[in-house]
Formats: structure tokens, C-alpha cells, sequence
């Protein structure tokens, strides 16, 4: 299994034992420990040094935030001073995960993008494979889903749970799959797609079944079996069920908590599908039993005791139900869903019990939770929760007060549900003048952005005909004339006697004339070179940078043709830049770099020069003008730059066919 598949295990940590994590992060922690004691008594340097604080930070991401953190922060300064993008992606990677184990998710996301950024520059570098960098992806991908999922953003999670489920399937890693698969089902789940829900659980167990992996199929029935029960189809839900039992009961290995969560699975079934008290409260007291004698997570003992306290409701044992239902609060009231139930249930035994302040309580707390509840889900859900608890309301006022007149009872809920109505539809009213407003917003900043590129390309365009025109006009018209004029002082040289001085003389006019032909010449070549549209940007720029000594030029990928007018640019920016290295940086050596791919092209200009700083940048205008080219192109350019260590440009077009 690769390192994506960092992807977290919703349900399926319910399943795993306690002991065996407990030996496992033992192990992790003796081997941590002796890391440091190396650091502490010998040293090491180099890029030993960064290794040993990646595995580190990694080693103590569970244990210790803090730890990992600093371990982490170390490393970086050391990934990036060995050039090695990988581990900077890796370190920062673990510093997001440590902030969103601290629920601290904007730092958490931060981080994860500069990991990102990373993996972009791993691309520039031939030494990574693309299988490496892609498993790097899915592992991010993985985490960022986790991201969005603990803050019930489904379909972010889903988004990005795909995407490390593309580079799985890439590379045919089962076990991965098998793992994303079921985040996404569980996504699905939770948002009452079923549909989907069952075709991402049905394609867990496909895997499972085909690489014979138990423990996948197990999952695969567990989830399977209360997507069922959701759905209301309790022989499935029965059948998966006994699938998953099956299993954890031939593994014991697996513990207690897993049982409990199979047994409150059954008493659900049993109790909602068959009406089977009896079996039911079997399996309620199995689950409690477990939960009394181990530690389990509170929210699964508290399901337990909701179950019991329902049982007891059916069999109309007023008093029982309600205690078991407030035991159900104390332990746990952190799950909206349950905690909504177990309200339901304490207005009801309320009210046949006589007392109806406190079943009116309680269904106040039930619209107030509704109410909290309802903004993280979609507008359909919410009108089916508020006409349930309504439904429930009016039921619990008839029982408790049947002397009222019955039409004012109705006439009340008819109001409040006109009211909400026109509540809802004020608010959905204001959202829509809202996301109107913005939009056209939008589309203005867009026309201005637009009408500037389209100004600036129209500059742009002049000037390339321009230097057309001039470029023409000195070499047609002016160098006519000097060839002519240099025929000329050939032929008077010819038919006329001078003396010794006088020969140096005109010897030295001519000289002069072949110098002034020379560099009118060179002047038309960079206005508008001439190689440049026979043969191509590849020549054109060779050929410039071989007039100069002290710059190196390389060019990789294929010279196929492109539009003219961005060849033009990107020879005019790339002479610019050369121009400028020459003139302001005292650079003893320049390399130009072009790298050409089917879809983009990148110019790099670095020399050894004084360097300048960045944040005095926008005062030059030979820099401002070369970002307004490039802007006009939609292109991107960077500028690493500081005062005594020289300067890079990188700049990257987009090619379009």
C-alpha cells in the first residue's frame, strides 16, 4: 500500500482493537526515541540531518503536535537548501496534518497547499518519477478531503477523495481504492445519496473480494448493512450484517468495540425492520455489557442506550424509557441525529406520563437543535426534519391535551408553517439578489480586465509593426543608399589622384561606411529579426546569444512553430532581459534556458550579477514593461532576485492550438 493512502477511516476505526494500536505506536515510539537520542549524542549533518527530522515529524504527528511541528520547521530550511522539493512537500504536508488534528483549519490548509506547490516543482525535475509524484498527490488529496470532510463539507470531500482515487486506480493500488472508495461512499452516505452510497460500498467489496481480503469485505457488509437500514430494506440490512459478525467473530484480534458496534447494528434491525423486542434488547444489553466492561467511545454506548430507551417506548414503559434516555444525553449528546432522537423520546414518555412542561421542553430543545442542525444540510432535508418534528409536536399536544379545541391546534401549525414558508422565501429571495449582484460584479471586473488585455495587445501589435516598418525602412531604403554611396566613393577612388594622406583619409571614410552599413544592419536584425520568421525562435534566439561571450543558451523540447506574434514576444522579452543582465548587473556569466512542450513554453534568464531588490522592482520600467507584455498573453513571470547573488526571471506562456 502506498503512502496516499493517508485517507482517514471513518467507520472503520470503530473496528480496530485498542491493544494492537496500543503495541503498534510502542513500537513507533521506542524507535522515535532513539532518533533523538542520536540527535543528542551524535549529531549527524548534512542530509542525514533532514532525514532523520522527517521521520521524526512524521514519528510524532500522532503523539505530539508540538514535537512534530518543530522537527518539521527544522527540516524545511534543510529540504530546501539540498534542493529536494519532495521532503519540503512531505514536511509540510505533516505540519497541515498536525493543524487539522487541532482543528485549526485554515493553518492546516495553508500548509497543505505550500505542499502542493511543491509537487509542481518535483515536475521540473527529471530525477522524480511520475509514479513518485503522483503518490505524493493522493496523499495530499487524501488529507484535504479529511479537510473538508470533519467540516461536513461533502462534496469538497468527495472532490478531492477522487482525485487520490484517480491515482490509485492509475497505478492499480487495490488496497488504496479500497480506502477511498469508502470515504466517498461514506460522503454519500451522509448526504442521503444512497444511490451513489451503494455503488461506491458495492465497489469496496469488489475489491475486497477480488485481492481476498476479509477485513475489506468486512467493512464493505458493515457499511452496506446500515445503508440498508437507512433505506428501510431490513432483509439486506439483516443479510450484510451477518457478514460482518461472521468476521469479527472468527478474529478476535479485532475487540470488544467491534462487537458492540455489530450488536447495536442487529438491536436496530431487529427493533425497526422485524419488531422484535425481544432479540432486540438482546443484543442492547450484549452492546452495554461490553460498554460497562471496556472503553469504548462514549457516542456508541449513548447509540446503545437510545435503542433501549425506544424499546422501552414501544412496550410502553413510560418511567424506563425516560431514564435510559437521559443516561443516553449524560454520556454522550455531541451527535445531532441521536440527540434529536433521544429528545423525541423523552417528549413522548413525557407525555404519557402526565407531565406536559416537560414534553413541551423537550420539544422546544428539539426545534432548537432542528433549527442549529439544519444549516449544514440541503434545503430538502431540512423541509422533511421540520415537517417531522411538527408532525411529532402535534401528535404529543393531542395526547397530552385532548380537552383543547382540535382547530386551534391546526390552525397553529398552519401559521407557523406559513410563516416559515415566507421566511424561506424572503431568505432564498435575499440570497438571490446577493449571488446577482455579485455575479454582475463579476462580469464588470471581467469586461475591464478584458478591455485592458485587448488595449495592451493592440499596443503590442503596433509596436511589432512598427519595428516591421522601421526595420524595413533601414535596411531597404537607408542601406540602399549607403551601399550606393560606398559604389560611389569606389568609383571617384578609382579615376581620381590622391595623395598618400589623402588615401588614408578616404581609406578611413570608407571604413567608417562599412561600419555605419554594419550596425544599421544589426539595428534592423533586433527591431525585427529577420531569421526569426524563416527560421524559427530556436535560431533566432542561438544566434543572438552567440554575439555575446558570456552567454549560455539552451533549448530543450521540440522547435515546433507557434503563433508569430508570441514568438515575437518572447524574442523580444528574451533580448530585453539579456540587454538588461549586460547593462545593470555586471554579470560575468548568463544562461538562458528555453523549454518547449506541446501545450506551454518557459524562458528562463539567471545570471551571476549584483542582483537588486524585489520590492524596488516596480520603479524600473524595463521590468514593468516586460510583466505588461507578458500579462497581455496570460502569462506568468517570477523574479527571484537578491542584492549580491544575482537573478533569475522565469517566465511560462500557455500554447493553444
Amino acid at each position: 500500500m502506498k503512502k496516499g493512502i493517508y485517507i482517514v477511516m471513518l467507520a472503520a476505526l470503530l473496528l480496530c482493537s485498542t491493544s494492537l494500536f496500543a503495541q503498534k505506536y510502542d513500537h513507533r515510539n521506542r524507535y522515535i526515541d532513539s532518533l533523538e537520542q542520536v540527535l543528542t549524542v551524535h549529531p549527524p549533518t548534512g542530509k542525514d540531518l533532514l532525514l532523520i527530522y522527517n521521520e521524526l515529524a512524521a514519528g510524532y504527528r500522532r503523539s505530539d503536535r508540538i514535537k512534530a511541528i518543530k522537527y518539521a520547521s527544522k527540516g524545511i530550511p534543510l529540504a530546501k537548501q539540498f534542493e529536494s522539493p519532495s521532503y519540503s512537500a512531505y514536511l509540510n504536508q505533516t505540519i497541515g496534518i498536525c493543524y487539522y488534528g487541532a482543528s485549526q483549519y485554515d493553518s492546516a490548509h495553508y500548509y497543505y497547499d505550500k505542499a502542493l506547490g511543491f509537487i509542481e516543482e518535483m515536475k521540473t525535475i527529471k530525477r522524480y518519477s511520475e509514479e513518485e509524484i503522483d503518490d505524493i498527490y493522493s496523499s495530499i488529496y487524501g488529507n484535504i478531503g479529511n479537510f473538508y470532510n470533519i467540516q461536513g463539507k461533502h462534496y469538497e470531500a468527495i472532490e478531492y477523495y477522487t482525485k487520490a482515487l484517480k491515482i490509485f486506480e492509475k497505478y492499480d493500488w487495490k488496497e488504496s481504492q479500497a480506502i477511498a472508495y469508502m470515504n466517498i461512499g461514506e460522503m454519500y452516505k451522509l448526504m442521503s445519496n444512497y444511490e451513489q452510497a451503494e455503488i461506491n460500498f458495492t465497489k469496496l467489496d469488489a475489491i475486497g473480494q477480488e485481492i481476498k481480503d476479509s477485513l475489506i469485505i468486512m467493512y464493505a457488509d458493515k457499511e452496506l448493512s446500515a445503508l440498508y437500514l437507512a433505506q428501510k430494506n431490513y432483509g439486506k440490512a439483516l443479510e450484510h450484517a451477518e457478514a460482518a459478525r461472521s468476521y469479527i467473530f472468527s478474529h478476535p484480534e479485532e475487540g470488544e468495540v467491534a462487537k458492540a458496534f455489530v450488536f447495536n447494528l442487529f438491536a436496530q434491525i431487529y427493533l425497526e425492520g422485524y419488531n422484535d423486542m425481544g432479540k432486540a434488547e438482546n443484543y442492547v444489553r450484549q452492546a452495554l455489557q461490553i460498554a460497562d466492561s471496556t472503553e469504548i467511545e462514549p457516542r456508541e454506548k449513548s447509540n446503545s442506550l437510545a435503542l433501549l430507551s425506544t424499546i422501552y417506548l414501544k412496550r410502553n414503559e413510560w418511567r424506563k424509557a425516560e431514564q435510559a434516555a437521559l443516561e443516553a444525553l449524560a454520556t454522550d449528546d455531541t451527535e445531532p441525529a441521536n440527540t434529536l432522537s433521544l429528545y423525541e423520546n423523552l417528549a413522548k414518555a413525557c407525555s404519557h406520563l402526565g407531565n406536559a412542561a416537560k414534553s413541551d421542553e423537550y420539544i422546544d430543545k428539539m426545534q432548537k437543535l432542528q433549527a442549529s442542525w439544519s444549516n449544514k444540510h440541503y434545503q430538502s432535508a431540512i423541509r422533511e426534519m421540520e415537517t417531522k418534528y411538527e408532525t411529532e409536536k402535534k401528535e404529543t399536544k393531542i395526547a397530552t391535551l385532548e380537552s383543547e379545541n382540535q382547530l386551534m391546534i391546526w390552525l397553529s401549525l398552519a401559521g407557523g408553517a406559513v410563516l416559515l414558508l415566507a421566511l424561506a422565501a424572503f431568505f432564498f429571495l435575499w440570497r438571490w439578489t446577493v449571488q446577482k449582484k455579485r455575479l454582475a460584479e463579476s462580469q464588470i471586473k471581467q469586461l475591464e480586465q478584458e478591455k485592458q488585455l485587448i488595449a495592451t495587445q493592440s499596443v503590442l501589435d503596433g509596436e511589432v509593426q512598427e519595428r516591421i516598418r522601421l526595420a524595413r525602412d533601414l535596411h531597404d531604403s537607408l542601406g540602399s543608399i549607403l551601399a550606393a554611396t560606398k559604389y560611389n566613393l569606389v568609383d571617384i577612388k578609382q579615376i581620381s589622384m590622391f595623395g598618400e594622406v589623402d588615401k588614408e583619409h578616404f581609406n578611413k571614410a570608407v571604413s567608417l561606411l562599412d561600419d555605419s552599413m554594419d550596425e544599421m544592419r544589426r539595428v534592423a536584425h533586433h527591431l525585427m529579426p529577420e531569421p526569426l520568421s524563416r527560421v524559427g525562435l530556436k535560431q533566432s534566439v542561438a544566434d543572438f546569444c552567440n554575439t555575446i561571450p558570456i552567454v549560455k543558451f539552451s533549448y530543450y523540447g521540440d522547435d515546433t512553430r507557434f503563433d508569430p506574434k508570441l514568438e515575437v514576444m518572447v524574442y523580444r522579452i528574451l533580448h530585453e532581459l539579456v540587454t538588461n543582465a549586460l547593462k545593470h548587473a555586471k554579470a560575468k556569466n548568463i544562461i538562458v534556458q528555453i523549454v518547449r512542450e506541446p501545450d506551454r513554453i518557459a524562458l528562463t534568464v539567471s545570471d551571476d550579477g549584483c542582483g537588486f531588490d524585489l520590492s524596488a522592482e516596480s520603479k524600473g520600467m524595463g521590468l514593468r514593461n516586460i510583466r505588461t507584455r507578458v500579462e497581455s498573453f496570460n502569462g506568468n513571470l517570477d523574479i527571484d532576485s537578491q542584492l549580491g547573488e544575482g537573478t533569475g526571471i522565469r517566465i511560462e506562456f500557455q500554447i493553444t492550438n
